[in-house]
């Protein structure tokens, strides 16, 4: 048994690359779908899929891990995993399951994987949410003991994919008030950096969105992202602004609960939040 454990690891080189899809032009095996997950409140079931788009068949494994995008000092996106005071409030691992959660998966092929939330009764009102891992590499067949094929060294890739999966219990509501602004300039870009405050009990996910205005109230530049604020945090965005005059413009930022990639009934829905203000161009 040793001896065909040890020609296994020396067949396949296993080389883990986490949280991404495309390195250096090498592509993610199997796809996932939906890009996040909302599961039934009544129910408590939501079906991913998963499918094998190489060659070969692939091993498959779900599992969970809480997290959330939280930001550093400067608004730029921080996954944040050792919050253990988010976790036990909000996170939905203790009550979360995949069916199956491992698997063969063949070439062309889609496997249906069941998430199933079973809330606890002493879960307070609110949006729960943790993210699913999806790790998967090429099946690497065993050598038989006797097996005189030569032995060569061979690279393989594990991918782990992680999309975010959330649970609504009860009423839950949201909102976002932009206590600060810090901007910053650059040669080519104004910086925008609004401090957020997170309001109500659900995370705010929408969309982000800048534009400088002119005297006249015409915009001359403008930049949008999708974004999301689990609780208070900083969010970025850069304005194009190398072929501005210099002068005073309006600054608007505008945070509205819709994305492109979500349906807007699983978004938490929320007052549209327009902050103005007056920057002269280029900074002082």
């Amino acid at each position: 048994m040793k001896t065909v454990f040890i020609k296994r690891i020396i067949h396949s080189l296993v080389f883990t690359l986490v949280n991404m899809c495309v390195i250096s032009g090498i592509t993610a095996q199997v796809s996932l779908a939906p890009s996040s997950l909302f599961v039934d409140e009544k129910s408590g079931i939501a079906n991913l899929y998963v499918s094998n788009r190489s060659t070969v068949p692939q091993e498959v494994l779900v599992s969970f891990a809480f997290g959330y995008p939280g930001s550093d000092e400067k608004g730029n996106l921080v996954m944040q995993y050792e919050d253990e005071a988010a976790a036990e409030a909000f996170g939905l691992d203790p009550y979360i399951r995949a069916f199956p959660k491992s698997f063969i998966l063949e070439p062309n092929q889609q496997q249906t994987v069941r998430i199933q939330v079973r809330p606890s009764a002493a879960m307070n009102d609110g949006f729960y949410f943790t993210r699913i891992k999806v790790l998967s590499s090429p099946e690497v067949p065993v050598l038989a003991e006797n097996s005189k094929e030569s032995i060569n060294a061979q690279i393989s890739f594990k991918f782990e994919q992680v999309i975010a999966v959330f649970y609504k219990k009860g009423k839950v509501e949201t909102g976002l008030s932009i206590r600060d602004l810090e901007i910053e300039q650059t040669e080519k870009e104004l910086i925008v950096i609004p401090v957020l405050e997170r309001l109500g009990n659900a995370p705010f996910i929408g969309t982000f969105s800048a534009a400088l205005k002119d005297s006249g109230g015409s915009s001359v530049t403008e930049a949008q992202t999708s974004t999301t604020a689990y609780f208070n945090t900083k969010r970025r965005l850069a304005l194009k602004t190398e072929n501005l005059k210099p002068g005073y413009y309006e600054l608007e930022l505008k945070f509205v609960t819709k994305r492109s990639d979500m349906a807007t009934g699983d978004l938490v829905q929320a007052p549209d939040v327009i902050y103005t203000v007056e920057v002269e161009l280029p900074l002082k």
